[in-house]
């Protein structure tokens, strides 16, 4: 079963995404579900490493989403 979620996007990155999606001939939707499904698996790659001992990923990706949310 598919979910359907809101998202907002930086609007260069918009731009960007709506650049490759035309260029791919895949809709944003599709693009974004690959991306995520992607995303989590090199996440749980790095957390499976020895590198992921040394960085905590979770909190490097909310820092990075906390500073990118007080630029909005």
């Amino acid at each position: 079963m598919k979910k359907q979620v809101s998202v907002r996007l930086d609007e260069r990155l918009n731009n960007e995404l709506e650049q490759r999606v035309k260029e791919l001939g895949i809709s944003k939707s599709a693009f974004l579900s690959f991306s995520a499904q992607f995303f989590l698996h090199q996440l749980n790659h790095a957390e499976s490493s020895s590198v992921s001992k040394q960085v905590n990923m979770y909190e490097m990706i909310k820092t990075n989403l906390e500073n990118q949310y007080k630029n909005d």
